[in-house]
């Protein structure tokens, strides 16, 4: 049943619920009407003005649409009534609804019985995580991966996205960030970035024109008004502060997991842009993250190893994190999980998931015959659309490729894995993490980029490639003079070019989709966590656990495949028996036309 959220209406709530849709200038509905959530000006705010916000408090109530005819009518029960200021008084009724409305724990399949038996699919960093917590909540499992085992070091585009990207991982509080426009001014730049190109600011690297569904995914994207960005990122950033919690606990617990894994601790954030990092200081300050505010002299001072950087510099944050190389880090998993009795199965492409007359999931289908188990982990990056066909996840998950090169790490080296915020640059957000090569010398692992590869992480235009690529090389020679120089002289920083392709949603969410098995126990699909399946490894984890223990977990809600979908489309879950309940009635009568 549809939520209207009504109260005075004025230009900062406009700005934070604005969808797309035409304003209008009375009361009535002032978003799309189509929406799980509708917002409404119930014409009681002052004729003509803007109320300023915590002066002049507001009250705002949701209620569900109710069939009551247009005219004097009783009010209904409010579901839930703030007063504050506009925004903020929105904004909270808002959160309300949109619960009211999402998919709940009622749509996770428990289990029926013990969860002995258990196969992963997809031995990427995040799933060998939760392999590690499985085999120490007691399961059997066994680990299939369609590509080789990754301790072979073959060329890096035989992997998948884990270790075909450069030998670097980060954590920190703002990792898996939302990406949706969060006011009218943002929206004509942000909706567009799926559709342009690199050159106009875009991410769009792809070679083929957009299929129908890739044009319906970003059109969902686009379709995500300001006040649900809010929402979605503040989720995202709960799951981010549990994830700090667990790898601070992980860290303690296990210390050989970490040991020769280039652990690398804090991390400072460089901004090229005054406001920009004006707004990231007062960001960081809200979630208690920052360490130390530096300015562009004392950042040199304390960072010796950014002598030679571009005068740009203006600045920068030191804030909790680490990084470390994740393809030691993968190894040393899979090297533990098979001492613990766990059974690999590599180059083993899974063709697809063999369900019940009742849809319950029965087993995988391999080249070689079927595989059935208690229960599954399935989680193949971005490279499963054929294998999640029948699913909530099929068509959620989209490719994003980022590149990576490698640079030496010359005295003075870097003393913390960096950030680097170059806005407006093509190459905006760059990731710099302290590493060493085969023979023990230091180096610094850069990657970056945004590129849209849609449905087919492999449909890459060569072009926009090297677009990428050269975005990429002039952060490394604007911030690393010295070592770019030397690296491109002795052909090193070519030869260390890479590609992965993280799995995105339109949400830009994670996914967790649970379904009964056969056996009595419980499927799970996990992934989508854009720039993020590392950092919220750990919660991931903790919520499979969860699931196959028949416990509640706030992932199993929050990333469900359909939230966003039943917020935009309602009327398809709606009960064929219950009528599409309009107009609807605000207190006192007035109707919502």
């Amino acid at each position: 049943m549809p939520i209207f959220v009504t109260g005075p209406v004025d230009r900062e709530v406009r700005d934070l619920v604005e969808d797309g849709t035409h304003p209008r200038d009375r009361p009535g509905p002032v978003t799309d009407a189509r929406r799980a959530v509708v917002v409404a000006d119930d014409g009681t705010g002052p004729d003509g003005e803007d109320t300023p916000s915590g002066r002049n408090p507001v009250t705002v109530r949701a209620f569900e649409a109710t069939a009551l005819p247009v005219g004097p009518a009783a009010a209904p029960s409010p579901l839930v009534e703030v007063t504050g200021s506009p925004a903020q008084a929105f904004l909270t009724v808002l959160r309300h609804a949109e619960q009211h409305g999402r998919p709940d724990g009622g749509q996770t399949a428990l289990p029926e019985s013990p969860v002995r038996d258990v196969v992963l699919v997809g031995a990427g960093v995040v799933n060998l995580l939760t392999a590690w917590q499985l085999v120490r909540a007691g399961h059997r499992l066994r680990i299939l991966d369609a590509r080789p085992d990754p301790r072979r070091a073959l060329h890096w585009s035989a992997y998948g996205c884990s270790r075909s990207g450069g030998d670097a991982r980060m954590f920190t509080l703002t990792e898996a960030d939302d990406y949706h426009a969060r006011s009218a001014a943002d929206r004509p730049l942000v909706n567009g970035v799926f559709r342009r190109s690199l050159d106009a600011r875009g991410w769009n690297v792809k070679a083929r024109p957009f299929t129908a569904a890739e044009e319906h995914w970003i059109s969902e994207f686009e379709s995500v008004p300001g006040w649900l960005a809010q929402i979605y990122h503040d989720d995202i950033i709960s799951f981010n502060r549990e994830s700090h919690t667990l790898w601070h606990s992980l860290r303690h617990e296990c210390p050989g997991l970490f040991r020769d894994v280039g652990y690398s601790p804090g991390i400072l954030r460089l901004y090229t842009d005054e406001a920009q990092l004006e707004q990231s200081t007062r960001r960081h300050v809200t979630l208690g993250a920052v360490r130390r505010v530096l300015g562009p002299e004392a950042l040199r001072r304390r960072h010796p190893g950014l002598d030679g950087a571009t005068d740009e510099l203006v600045g920068g944050l030191e804030v909790p994190g680490f990084t470390v190389n994740v393809h030691s880090f993968m190894a040393r998993l899979i090297s533990w999980l098979e001492r613990a009795g766990a059974v690999f199965r590599w180059s083993t492409p899974v063709e697809g998931l063999e369900r019940a007359a009742d849809g319950r999931l029965h087993g995988l289908r391999l080249p070689d015959g079927s595989l059935t188990a208690d229960g599954f982990v399935i989680s193949p990056g971005a490279y499963g659309r054929e294998l999640l066909a029948g699913t909530r996840s099929a068509g959620r998950i989209h490719g994003v490729l980022g590149v990576w090169m490698e640079l030496p790490d010359l005295e003075p080296e870097l003393r913390r894995s960096l950030k680097i915020a170059r806005r407006g640059h093509p190459a905006e957000d760059a990731n710099v993490t302290r590493a060493t090569d085969a023979h023990g010398r230091p180096l610094l692992v850069v990657g970056s980029g945004y590129g849209h590869t849609g449905e087919d992480p492999a449909d890459v235009d060569p072009a926009a490639l090297e677009t990428m690529f050269a975005a990429v090389e002039d952060t490394c020679r604007q911030f690393f003079p010295k070592a770019y120089a030397l690296a491109r002289e002795d052909g090193s920083l070519r030869r260390s070019r890479r590609v992965c392709v993280r799995p995105w949603t339109s949400a830009n969410l994670g996914i967790f989709e649970t379904m009964p098995t056969t056996a009595g126990g419980v499927g799970v699909i996990t992934g989508g966590h854009n720039t993020g399946g590392f950092a919220q490894a750990p919660s991931v984890a903790q919520a499979v656990v969860a699931a196959l223990k028949g416990r509640p977990h706030p992932m199993h809600e929050l990333y469900h495949p359909q939230r966003l979908d039943r917020f935009l489309r309602p009327a398809r879950y709606r009960p064929a028996a219950e009528p599409l309940l309009t107009p609807a009635v605000l207190p006192g009568g007035r109707g919502l036309r």
